[in-house]
């Protein structure tokens, strides 16, 4: 399984929807669900809350997405937004729409600075996800992310990360400007270079792979 750079991904991702017919809200579905099944297998029975941490795009719908599916098995999560609702847009926006009709636990925080004060006020954390950033992101990270994610690797609970650590190059591995330190990844249809090199290999930690409906020809 050779890795690829954001922009290869990005045309795979391009071409599942537009060559394919398949819809990018049924893909970040199966995004969301294989990570709350990588999730489920990461604690192994253990209890406590996990706490999703998300941005406004498709990352974060991931996000959204993995939240109601480990709130609709009876498992404790608290999700936590990391800007202004009004931002969101497309599928994102649709799957934090049924988040809140569930009554999932949900902080939407304008500022990542607010991010440590509300989380002293949740249950103990038993692993954190961050789907802050995602692999578009193009220069280095600005509020409110830049707070959120120094709070995040404040935590001393397992994070995983979906698809990439936030912050980091999945083209280069360089962190741009600050990153999430990752103890697991789960990344979508294929591994991203970034992972390999610079300072990648010291942000995600263990790498695991799922396809979410990516045709193989693509891949």
């Amino acid at each position: 399984m050779e890795p690829v750079d954001a922009q290869t991904m990005r045309q795979i991702d391009l071409k599942a929807q537009e060559t394919f017919g398949i819809p990018e809200l049924l893909l970040m579905e199966n995004a969301g669900r294989e990570t709350a099944q990588v999730i489920l297998e990461i604690l192994n029975g253990k209890k406590g809350t996990v706490a999703f941490f998300c941005g406004k795009g498709n990352n974060g719908g991931d996000g959204f997405v993995a939240a109601r599916h480990l709130f609709l098995q009876g498992r404790p999560v608290a999700l936590f937004f990391i800007g202004e609702e009004t931002r969101l847009k497309g599928s994102a926006k649709i799957n934090f729409g049924i988040l809140k009709r569930f009554r999932c636990p949900l902080y939407t925080l304008p500022q990542g600075s607010l991010l440590e004060e509300t989380l002293s006020r949740t249950a103990p954390l038993i692993m954190g996800v961050d789907a802050l950033l995602g692999i578009g992101l193009k220069g280095e990270v600005q509020e409110p992310y830049r707070s959120a994610i120094e709070c995040i690797n404040r935590l001393s609970c397992p994070i995983l990360a979906v698809d990439i650590p936030s912050g980091l190059c999945a083209t280069t591995g360089k962190v741009l400007g600050c990153s999430v330190k990752a103890s697991q990844t789960v990344t979508f249809g294929l591994p991203k270079k970034g992972f390999y090199v610079g300072e990648g290999p010291q942000r995600t930690g263990k790498v695991i792979v799922r396809n979410i409906g990516y045709p193989q020809e693509l891949l």
